[in-house]
């Protein structure tokens, strides 16, 4: 459920799979048809932004200064950037009754961290700092995009265990808020289509 009439939309899978494209398509499509909505990103790329200071630190730590980062602590700073939009840009924009499509999730932050060795408790930890807060909001629906290979090189010695984390994370939170996943193999209007066809179920 969400507060005010705005709605919450998240498009989440691993990276390479299309997600990112197929999220600003469905936020242009929502506009299309007369309704507020923005397009967001987690953490955030906005100047400004707590989001981009992190996100320009998991890309390039040395421009900081920082020599080792650890993955506990990458994902701390990723949680604390999603807080800061959720506080201080989602749940105003959802109030004021404009709709929300959000690339990426706090899934991201549990998949790429569990996949990176933090254990499981720890995860579980500093993820339920983030889910409260985000309460009341639940989003409308979460699609999870798959494919079978990549749209672009990615670490394939890891890629398979992120598809796996990702599923595994679909099927536990399907009882929380309805979950589509959306196989992203054939041709790109065949996946739009089964987006629009789930979203409108």
């Amino acid at each position: 459920m969400n507060t005010g009439e705005g709605t919450l939309i998240v498009f989440e899978g691993a990276d390479g799979v299309g997600k990112s494209t197929l999220a600003q398509w469905f936020a242009e499509q929502v506009q299309a048809a007369g309704k507020a909505c923005r397009l967001l990103s987690f953490p955030g790329k906005e100047p400004g932004t707590l989001g981009l200071h992190v996100y320009d630190l998991h890309h390039d730590p040395k421009k900081f200064g920082v020599s080792n980062l650890s993955e506990t602590s990458l994902q701390l700073l990723h949680i604390a950037a999603h807080i800061d939009a959720i506080e201080g840009r989602i749940k105003p924009l959802l109030a004021s009754g404009c709709s929300v499509v959000l690339d990426r999730f706090w899934w991201s932050t549990y998949v790429y961290g569990l996949v990176g060795g933090i254990p499981a408790a720890t995860l579980d930890s500093m993820i339920g700092i983030e889910r409260a807060a985000w309460l009341p909001v639940r989003p409308e629906r979460v699609f999870l995009i798959s494919r079978n290979e990549p749209l672009r090189p990615e670490p394939m010695h890891l890629w398979p265990h992120w598809q796996r984390a990702y599923m595994g994370l679909a099927h536990s939170e399907a009882s929380i808020c309805p979950v589509t996943v959306v196989n992203n193999d054939g041709e790109l209007n065949q996946t739009q289509g089964r987006i629009i066809e789930a979203y409108g179920a």
